[in-house]
């Protein structure tokens, strides 16, 4: 795991309480794409699903309050960054393309079909002149998520770019190996 922030600078992201779960992060396919693979100790009968869209909103407010505060990702400390907002055109694309990687049982930033991120957003109709997309599978909760991000240079780059305003964040839960499919989509649209 990535050790540049200091102890007092890393995201407080609750792990506590969980049942056993030994974390590894995997390099996968060579894009820079980190996922997170856990051993684990399931309760009998416990369903598998995703945070309510209520949850996932409300996480905004943690991933604002992060980009208040300048940040070491990777080697590089970038500067605090301005709040995002949320995109309901940008969530819609995240939901649809989790739903993908679950179909495929895949993590990758090109869809089943070939689809880029560029192509994932018009398909959306937000209309862009930057975007940027954070992918992770096999995360049980949205603290686990964004502790796998801020701790991966370049998942924390793209969650601290001041030029991005807008995002989206989806989850869908698969019948693949990761269970549990994340799709963080980061925009900036073209001005009228």
């Amino acid at each position: 795991m990535n050790s540049t922030l200091p102890s007092d600078r890393r995201p407080s992201f609750s792990l506590a309480g969980r049942l056993c779960r030994a974390v590894l992060l995997l390099q996968l396919g060579g894009l820079g794409v980190l996922g997170l693979a856990g051993a684990q100790v399931a309760e009998a009968g416990a369903a598998k699903s995703c945070p309510s869209p209520a949850e996932i909103h409300a996480e905004l407010l943690r991933l604002n309050a992060f980009r208040t505060q300048a940040q070491a990702c990777g080697r590089k400390l970038l500067p605090a960054a301005p709040p995002l907002r949320w995109e309901g055109r940008l969530e819609a694309s995240a939901l649809a393309f989790a739903a993908e990687l679950a179909q495929g049982d895949q993590l990758s930033h090109v869809g089943l079909k070939g689809s880029s991120l560029r192509e994932r957003f018009r398909q959306s109709g937000y209309v862009m002149r930057r975007a940027g997309e954070n992918l992770a599978a096999g995360q049980e909760s949205l603290d686990e998520v964004l502790a796998t991000w801020t701790l991966s240079a370049q998942h924390c780059e793209n969650l601290m770019q001041s030029e991005f305003v807008d995002v989206g964040l989806a989850c869908v839960v698969g019948p693949g190996r990761y269970d549990r499919y994340w799709v963080l989509h980061l925009g900036r649209p073209v001005e009228p």
